[in-house]
């Protein structure tokens, strides 16, 4: 009579064992390295329907000059925030002012329908600058 080989429920050949282990692994990795490369993506579209990089960077330099009544205080949130857009428009290629007149043309006609105060308005795009500013890699000094 021959022999036939029994194995336990959940008793799985070496082969299937190592293989499926090295394709789990490999997967897991592999989503790993697209979550942590996804992180470095820019953010859809630009801020307050601004047309470029560069007028982006232009209305919230405006927004950080403009947010600290009598200008921002050296070393400020307000200072570090405008400091870093200027920076980002040194970057770029287009001349720095034609996008720093764009970016405050741009402030200027959204102020201009804002039904409220200024420094609302300008609190509140201070606030989604900076947070645009940390996804291009800002680190505010000021904030601890």
């Amino acid at each position: 009579m021959q022999k036939v080989e029994v194995r336990a429920e959940g008793d799985f050949p070496a082969w299937l064992l190592w293989g499926g282990g090295a394709v789990l692994v490999a997967l897991v990795a592999g989503l790993f390295f697209l979550t942590w490369k996804s992180q470095f993506a820019a953010p859809p579209g630009y801020l307050f329907g601004t047309p470029s990089l560069g007028a982006e960077a232009g209305y919230c330099l405006a927004v950080a000059q403009d947010v600290s009544p009598g200008g921002a205080p050296s070393g400020s949130y307000f200072d570090e925030a405008a400091q870093f857009w200027l920076g980002r428009l040194k970057g770029y290629d287009a001349p720095m002012g034609e996008e720093i007149a764009a970016g405050r043309a741009k402030l200027g006609a959204d102020l201009g329908i804002f039904d409220g105060p200024d420094r609302v308005w300008l609190r509140d795009a201070m606030e989604v600058c900076s947070r645009r500013a940390l996804n291009y890699g800002a680190k505010f000094r000021s904030l601890g």
